[in-house]
């Protein structure tokens, strides 16, 4: 007989509640049976449990059949992967029975499922393809963009497919701008083409500036291609909305003791010992129709880390935990990409909607859903620090000016040199990257290098603090841990604003739609 690992791994199911599915991998499968509509569920010990779309119909009270099944010995419950009516309250009811819950995919059918048990695979059935529908998605892009000499990528909610390579930000953002392309003329001639997925809604973009010449056929082989695996991603997305969201309003409501909810965290395999970051987002002026638009990037957001991902709304906040890797906790690999990956969610989101995104980002280890609830909390609170600040940019924190800037400020060669070994590769790293270490920086010395304040005050979390100095040293190839090479800072800071004291800032690079 086959194990579930064995099912799983030749008909290509995916597990939708992974917890669950993790705990009975090795559990052998006695039978595949498929629930007919209006029979009452009675099937052998050790059975998987096919539910068809259209059984759905039938049963009046989708949440009571987890419990039918589990009395009845069921092993765990497959459903189809299209499947848009699969009710929420029969996979919430399927995570408090501790009942898997697993997709089929479109390629295979019942029968092929059913002959998987018994080892008897037919020609005619399709071997279903390990690859997840992110490397699917990465794959086909590369394979179009190396193939014709273009650049191609899909811009989801939250981010933008690949995203390996850096991304050319300003010309993103001007196929971004443009009308979508008419697939049904020639694109021979065009240098950019803009394509709306019909069913995702996400967009492709591909860059030609080389004319090309492109064959509308492989076009539209290719977006879809995109637009099956997007769809088969938000799917699965579905069919948990709605448990995501009970659980985030259990955590940051708190009422709930810890021995509630620590199963119901585990089922989204959210064990203990993981790594995780809570992320929370102000939505803004409150307008609770950007929740599902916030929910949907922290999503995507999860889904190019390459991680676990958990969100919903609640209140006027969007919420998200997501998994970090192994060995990436309070390192700097655990900034290295996620800081550029959340800058991309928050400038795709203004792109769109000409509304800044506040954010908090927290990390901890996860012991007990109190982990959870702590971490919310925490970046709850620098989400509000930074919708503050963007109501109103408080004055730059002052700095003392010493005697020593004095006297060399007379010295404008002395000065120079100065600025231009410790600001102005700092300087030229923010306009490469859009980021804002020299205020970071400066900041940091206003505050005389007290970590916490000046976390505090930037409304960031005091290990992106930590990370963003020591970027800073390797760029300068100084530490701001001695007194002598921190005094080099901070007179190099006070030398600079003397010098520029009536200008306006420099303006960085576009940002990305």
């Amino acid at each position: 007989m086959a194990t579930i690992d064995d099912l799983v791994g030749r008909a290509g199911l995916r597990a939708l509640t992974p917890g669950p599915a993790e705990r009975i991998r090795t559990r052998v499968v006695m039978a595949v049976a498929e629930l007919n509509a209006g029979v009452a569920p009675n099937f052998e010990t050790g059975a998987v449990v096919y539910v068809p779309s259209a059984s759905w119909h039938s049963l009046s009270s989708p949440e009571l059949l987890p419990a039918q099944l589990t009395s009845t010995g069921a092993l765990a419950v497959v459903v189809n992967n299209d499947d848009l009516n699969l009710p929420p309250e029969f996979i919430e009811a399927c995570v408090h029975e501790g009942l898997p819950v697993y997709l089929l995919p479109q390629t295979v059918s019942f029968a092929e499922l059913e002959a998987v048990l018994v080892q008897r695979v037919t020609a005619s059935m399709n071997q279903p393809s390990t690859e997840s529908d992110i490397d699917a998605l990465r794959r086909r892009l590369e394979s179009f963009a190396g193939g014709t000499r273009t650049q191609a990528w899909l811009v989801l909610q939250g981010g933008v497919v690949p995203d390996s390579a850096p991304i050319d930000t300003a010309l993103l953002t001007k196929i971004l701008s443009r009308k979508p392309t008419p697939l049904k003329q020639s694109v021979n001639a065009s240098t950019a083409i803009k394509v709306v997925l019909s069913r995702s809604g996400h967009t492709l973009a591909i860059a030609n500036p080389a004319r090309v010449p492109l064959d509308l056929m492989h076009i539209n082989e290719l977006a879809d291609a995109l637009d099956s695996h997007a769809q088969a991603i938000e799917i699965q997305r579905m069919a948990r909305r709605q448990i995501e969201k009970a659980l985030i309003r259990e955590l940051v409501e708190a009422d709930a003791a810890s021995a509630t909810l620590d199963p119901w965290v585990r089922s989204f395999d959210l064990v203990t010992g993981s790594r995780v970051r809570t992320i929370a987002a102000v939505l803004p002026d409150g307008v609770a129709s950007r929740g599902e638009q916030v929910v949907e990037a922290f999503h995507d957001l999860g889904l190019l880390d390459g991680g676990i991902c958990v969100a919903g709304t609640h209140g006027d906040c969007a919420y998200a935990i997501t998994t970090l890797a192994d060995g990436e906790f309070g390192s700097s690999n655990e900034f290295n990409g996620f800081e550029q990956r959340l800058k991309q969610l928050t400038d795709l989101f203004e792109f769109r909607s000409a509304q800044s995104l506040p954010l908090g980002v927290s990390s901890c280890v996860l012991r007990s859903s109190d982990d959870l609830v702590r971490g919310l909390i925490n970046a709850r609170q620098l989400a509000d620090r930074d919708a503050r600040s963007n109501v109103s940019i408080a004055e730059p924190l002052p700095l003392a000016v010493p005697l020593s800037a004095t006297l060399l400020a007379s010295e404008p060669e002395l000065a120079s040199v100065l600025d231009r070994a410790l600001l102005q590769p700092v300087i030229d790293y923010d306009r490469e990257k859009g980021t804002s270490y020299l205020e970071s920086l400066r900041t940091f010395l206003a505050l005389d290098g007290q970590w916490a304040g000046t976390a505090t005050a930037l409304g960031i979390h005091i290990n992106t603090l930590r990370y963003r100095l020591k970027r800073i040293e390797r760029l300068t190839g100084r530490g701001l841990q001695t007194t002598a090479d921190r005094s080099d800072y901070y007179l190099a800071l006070c030398l600079r604003e003397s010098s520029r004291r009536g200008q306006g800032p420099t303006s960085g690079p576009p940002r990305l739609g």
